[in-house]
Formats: C-alpha cells, sequence, structure tokens
C-alpha cells in the first residue's frame, strides 16, 4: 500500500515539475520577444534631408554626429553649415557632386574660444545643419546636457580659460 502511494506521489511530484519547466520556457519566450520589440525602437533612426543624412536627432556631449551623404547630382555643389545653438557657424563641409556622389563624414562639437563657446553647456541646445547652394531643408538636432561615459572633462569639452578668445 505504501508503494503505490510513493509511485502516486512520484507521478504528481513529475507532473508538477513539468508544469513549472513549461511556466519558465514560456516566461522567458514571452520576455525575449518583448526586449525584442522594445529594442526595434532604440536603433538609430537616420534624419534625411535629400541626398543627406545623420544617424539621429539628439546627441549626448562628447558624442560624433555622424552623416552620410548619397546620391548627390553633379548639380549638387554647395557648401554645409554646422550652426550651434547661438546661430553662430561652428563649421562649414564643402560638396560637389560632380566630383564625388557620395561620402562620409563626422563632427564633434567641442568648446572653441574663437566661436564663443567656452565650456560644455555652451555646446547644449538646438543645432542645426545648413545647407547651402542647394533646395534641402536644413536638418535639426539637439545636444543635451549628458556625457557620455568617460568624456566628461575630456580634451574638446574642458572649459576655455576667460580671455582667451571670446570668452
Amino acid at each position: 500500500m505504501k508503494i503505490k502511494q510513493r509511485s502516486k506521489k512520484k507521478k504528481h511530484l513529475g507532473k508538477i515539475i513539468t508544469l513549472i519547466v513549461l511556466v519558465g520556457i514560456v516566461a522567458a519566450v514571452v520576455y525575449s520577444y518583448y526586449q525584442q520589440e522594445a529594442s526595434k525602437g532604440q536603433p538609430w533612426q537616420w534624419i534625411t534631408s535629400g541626398p543627406f543624412s545623420i544617424n539621429k536627432n539628439q546627441y549626448k556631449l562628447g558624442e560624433n554626429i555622424f552623416m552620410i551623404v548619397s546620391g548627390l547630382k553633379p548639380t549638387d555643389v554647395g557648401v554645409i553649415d554646422i550652426v550651434d545653438p547661438a546661430g553662430v557657424t561652428f563649421t562649414k563641409i564643402p560638396f560637389n557632386g560632380t566630383m564625388k556622389s557620395s561620402f562620409k563624414q563626422f563632427f564633434k562639437p567641442e568648446t572653441l574660444a574663437s566661436l564663443g563657446l567656452c565650456n560644455a553647456t555652451d555646446l547644449v541646445g538646438h543645432w542645426n545643419i545648413i545647407f547651402i547652394g542647394v533646395p534641402y531643408k536644413s536638418i535639426p538636432f539637439e545636444i543635451i546636457n549628458e556625457y557620455i561615459p568617460g568624456e566628461k572633462g575630456s580634451q574638446g569639452l574642458e572649459t576655455v580659460p576667460k580671455g582667451l578668445g571670446k570668452c
């Protein structure tokens, strides 16, 4: 009699263990699915104007801004102006569709005494990429007041001493 009761308990225990394993597998599959769905929105969302694209619309201090230019027409000749939050041209990038129909470019906003960008907080705000000589709309982007890991106080983001340049 005791032997039959033990075998019934073992059968029930086996079913319970199997049920727990199945519930664990289902939970892992559901979790994995939702993680994948959530990460689909995380990759770069290219911001485009004609043949010009940047990899996203918001950057942290110390982060590179990547630009891809592809499909320039031979008539596309001009200059890309990168304009800081104060409305001052940070840098210029010439382009000529007859010489190159595509290229990649990156730049990293940093403190510059000559432009009056005296500390990292001067970089924070809304920037614009303006295309001169072609009819494409400008591409806005924002630099937020957060550093990428390891960049706080690094070269290019340090405070410019007063009296140097426009600071």
